[in-house]
Parts: C-alpha cells; sequence; structure tokens
C-alpha cells in the first residue's frame, strides 16, 4: 500500500526533451539529476519525479509515441524514460516518493529487463506513466496530486494526476 502523503507532494520537473529529441531511447542519467540539482538545489525527499521527454506531444499516433506499432509485438519499441543508475539516485539516495513520465514507460522502449521497475518497486516507488502536459509545469514550485483507482487484482491502475502551479 502507498501511503498517502507519497502521492500528494512536491513536483520535481527533469527536462530532457532536447536530447530525447535526438535519441529516441535516451535515458536518464545522474549526471542529468545533478545538473538539475546545480539549478535548483537538491531533489526533495519524497518529491514526485517527472521526467518530461516532450513524447505526450507524439500522442494518438501510436507509431510515433511507441516507436512502433505492429500488432501484439513490444520488441521494436522505442521511447525515452528514465536509466538505471538515475533512478538508484533518485529511488535510494534522494529517497524520492514518486517517479513519474510522459512516455508508455518509466523504463525506456528497447527495455527486456525492465530493471528501472524493479528499482522502483523494492523501494515502493509507484510509477506514473503516460503522463500529460508535463511542458506546462515548472522545474519546481508545483504539487502533484496523484490518486490512482483501486481496481482489484490488477497490476497498475489508471489515476488521475492533477498538478497545482504557482501564480
Amino acid at each position: 500500500m502507498v501511503p498517502l502523503e507519497q502521492l500528494v507532494a512536491p513536483a520535481v520537473v527533469i527536462d530532457v526533451s532536447a536530447r530525447a529529441a535526438a535519441d529516441a531511447d535516451y535515458r536518464l542519467t545522474p549526471q542529468d539529476v545533478l545538473a538539475w540539482e546545480t539549478r535548483h538545489g537538491p531533489v526533495p525527499e519524497g518529491a514526485i519525479v517527472l521526467l518530461r521527454t516532450g513524447w505526450s506531444a507524439r500522442w494518438p499516433d501510436k507509431k510515433r509515441y511507441l516507436g512502433d506499432d505492429t500488432p501484439g509485438d513490444a520488441s521494436k519499441l522505442h521511447f525515452p524514460a528514465y536509466g538505471k543508475a538515475a533512478a538508484e539516485l533518485l529511488v535510494r539516495e534522494r529517497k524520492i516518493g514518486v517517479l513519474g513520465v510522459d512516455t508508455a514507460s518509466i523504463d525506456h522502449g528497447p527495455s527486456a529487463d525492465f530493471i528501472v521497475h524493479q528499482v522502483a518497486a523494492a523501494a515502493n516507488v509507484p510509477a506514473l506513466e503516460n503522463l500529460a502536459r508535463l511542458e506546462g509545469l515548472p522545474e519546481t514550485g508545483a504539487w502533484v496530486i496523484a490518486l490512482p483507482m483501486k481496481i482489484a487484482g490488477g497490476s497498475g491502475g489508471p489515476l488521475r494526476v492533477v498538478a497545482l502551479v504557482p501564480r
């Protein structure tokens, strides 16, 4: 069970949209996180970290969003996400509360081992995927409310994510 405090928290937005535009399989690096911290200070403990790749602008074009649209075949997917080392830094060292991304997964498209899911799950850190409109959020200062629906027996669930942005 994920405590409510973990799902209502300050947002940290890390923008890798330029890198992702150049590399569909881009993965967030520890250097990206450290560069963000150089500009804004340490990632706060308990923060909801949102990775802005720019991919939500590709929706609903399945081929552009997922990198492939072959029915029943996930072996050719291409989209950016978190890298293992960055996820470990955020989850284990910064002790963040949630990982979120504007792509289909917190693991990049070609992932076969889903290592970022493993890192997050081992620390009871939920993932928010397929997020929209991250381009409207500042890198700091917003709060996120992410309340999932309870679905019996499911491995995930739909949720409504709302960001409160300072004026």
